[in-house]
């Protein structure tokens, strides 16, 4: 299996570096930086904090994708995948939609998405 360097630094004090869940895991884990619970209501998306920011290598991206534990109680990543592209610095937020008829707790320090690193290609286009 290939690896790249992705550099990080946390932006949020006691942020969670992204992590692997398992040796075969294809998406690090991403937690929330919240300094107290909140609810999201349904139909909701609300930009929450990861605390983090990363430096993706040229030629790869980082997509933000919904984890499937919390899919299953009806929080997904809004804009799935969500694009890191390489040149931005800033703190990663994640998008969460609530797409249930019921309030959802969201608690500091949750697991909430997935990150997966990717290459890109780029298309020529070609008139036919």
């Amino acid at each position: 299996m290939d690896k790249i360097e992705v550099k990080f630094k946390s932006i949020i004090e006691g942020a969670q570096i992204p992590e692997y869940d398992t040796k075969h895991s294809s998406g690090c884990d991403l937690a929330l930086s919240l300094n107290h619970e909140i609810i999201l209501y349904p139909c909701e998306v609300q930009s929450l904090p990861n605390g983090i920011a990363v430096e993706i290598p040229a030629g790869f991206e980082g997509q933000i994708r919904s984890r499937s534990g919390m899919a299953r109680k009806g929080i997904v990543v809004a804009n799935a995948p969500g694009t890191v592209e390489s040149g931005y610095t800033e703190e990663i937020k994640i998008l969460l939609l609530n797409t249930t008829d019921k309030p959802i707790k969201i608690l500091p320090g949750q697991k909430v998405a997935q990150i997966v690193f990717v290459p890109i290609v780029r298309a020529e286009f070609i008139p036919i």
